[in-house]
């Protein structure tokens, strides 16, 4: 009986050494053995210590912040702690659907609700870049500059602040064009053109930025894009831009609604009009602004009855209101009133 007491006298004795001993960061005993088995076993020993004691202080943690905070903390596990079943992990929460990780959703500008102030009116051209012409010796920077001033009338008596890329016959690059617009912190840009195609085509077209859908707005585009103040260099940061550009939704959306006005109020003078849709081209004039702009194709200065409608007073303020009616339609979320046009091609 005396011995027994002794054994457990000395294996308590010898279990505190060994708590005391763990706790000063020595090896248990049997890691002790020798210098073999120290370096085999030392590292891992080490280890394990830490990740005990690291989960002992985040135990801590965790309590004391349940303490303080139960609430948040359990909407915390809820919604992040993964769910042990029979079968495989599955992550619960708002991210299950997507996977480990939800992917980032686009965003809708019009969630922000952001008011639009100041609208940026480019009339195409100007100075020694002529645009295109008619045989009767009409030219297209003379025309937009009209219908430009026009519709500086009509949003102007709306109440908005315009700014105007140019408001004589001066020469500006199609970078200066958006530098003017940026630094004025428009929040629309509506650049003002007509066409020039074969004789016989004639309609009206209202681009926004992207890549071209076809050869011709490739044509187009071209055409537009002569005298653009940028060189080669650039190339990457436009590219970047035509193909990235978070403006695109709402650009398209104001691209819609002009051109639906465009149809329905020009047909009222000019009932051969046609509607030669929405599309997208890199224009560069588009590329450096950084508001929603969209380049409008008026009419087409290259087909005769059109370019005789464009020397007339009327059908240039005809085209102004049609322009101003499509701003406030996007202004009422994109859909002029009245009116059965699309603005794709169809009506």
């Amino acid at each position: 009986m005396l011995n027994s007491g002794r054994l457990k006298a000395r294996l308590l004795r010898e279990a505190v050494e060994e708590n005391v001993a763990t706790m000063n960061g020595r090896l248990p005993a049997p890691l002790r053995r020798g210098p073999h088995v120290a370096r085999r076993w030392g590292p891992r020993s080490a280890a394990a210590l830490l990740f005990v004691a690291g989960i002992g202080a985040s135990r801590l943690t965790l309590g004391m912040g349940a303490a303080a905070v139960p609430a948040k903390v359990s909407a915390v596990r809820q919604n992040l702690s993964p769910v042990v079943a029979s079968g495989p992990v599955v992550a619960s929460g708002p991210a299950a659907d997507a996977g480990s990780f939800s992917r980032p959703q686009p965003l809708s500008v019009a969630a922000l609700a952001l008011p639009v102030r100041r609208v940026v009116i480019d009339a195409g051209h100007g100075g020694t870049s002529l645009g295109t012409s008619a045989g009767s010796g009409l030219l297209e920077k003379d025309v937009t500059l009209d219908v430009a001033e026009r519709l500086r009338a009509r949003v102007a008596g709306a109440g908005f602040t315009v700014l105007m890329t140019r408001s004589g016959d001066d020469t500006i690059s199609l970078q200066q064009r958006s530098d003017i617009a940026n630094q004025g912190h428009g929040d629309i840009f509506v650049s003002i053109h007509v066409n020039a195609l074969t004789p016989k085509s004639r309609g009206i077209e209202t681009y926004y930025l992207g890549a071209s859908e076809a050869p011709a707005a490739d044509a187009v585009a071209a055409h537009e894009n002569r005298d653009s103040g940028y060189s080669l260099a650039d190339l990457r940061s436009l590219l970047d831009r035509i193909y990235f550009d978070a403006r695109k939704g709402e650009s398209k959306r104001l691209a819609e609604s002009v051109q639906r006005s465009l149809l329905r109020n020009l047909r009222r003078v000019n009932d051969a009009v046609e509607d030669r849709g929405v599309k997208t081209a890199p224009f560069v004039v588009l590329v450096g602004t950084e508001m929603p702009a969209i380049l409008a194709e008026v009419s087409c200065l290259s087909n005769e009855e059109e370019a005789a409608l464009l020397g007339g007073q009327g059908y240039r303020q005809s085209i102004a209101d049609a322009l101003f009616d499509g701003i406030q339609g996007y202004l009422r979320h994109g859909v002029p009133d009245g009116g059965k046009e699309t603005g794709n091609g169809s009506y």
